[in-house]
């Protein structure tokens, strides 16, 4: 799911993101992966994450921001609409990351699309990769990382 105007509204999104960590409660790791479902679903953690994930999940706030907080993968508050999200950990470092992540930053000119470095979606057979709103690819280039992008609309 990626961001659409419901999920820009406040309300709208506190309540999803309740939703989502609510269906976590009682799951061993159950900090981390509502966190990273709410952001996968949102593409980003409404403020309010840190209260409603600690109250739901019975975590202290600074437990809730301790996990936002060391992972790269969360953009706690509203962000851009869409990411492209490019794999910096080891396997996708030594196959040629940074280079794609430069090439991508060159080519993207829609000004609501963030490039952001990520930690490892565990896809590391198929490094390096690369994904527009969740949608990855893998074993890319700079030159088929451009591509990709292009064919996502977001480069001219």
């Amino acid at each position: 799911m990626t961001a659409t105007p419901a999920n820009r509204d406040p309300d709208a999104a506190r309540q999803r993101a309740r939703d989502i960590i609510s269906a976590y409660v009682g799951h061993k790791g159950a900090l981390l992966m509502a966190l990273l479902d709410v952001q996968y679903q949102l593409n980003y953690i409404p403020e309010t994450t840190v209260d409603d994930a600690a109250e739901i999940l019975g975590y202290s706030q600074p437990e809730v921001w301790g996990v936002l907080s060391f992972y790269s993968d969360f953009s706690v508050g509203q962000g851009s609409d869409h990411f492209i999200d490019v794999c910096i950990d080891a396997p996708c470092h030594v196959t040629g990351a940074r280079s794609i992540e430069r090439a991508i930053r060159d080519a993207v000119t829609d000004s609501d699309v963030e490039v952001r470095p990520i930690s490892c979606p565990r896809l590391c057979n198929q490094a390096p990769v690369v994904a527009y709103d969740q949608q990855w690819r893998g074993q890319l280039t700079p030159q088929t990382a451009a591509e990709f992008a292009r064919d996502m609309g977001v480069v001219s």
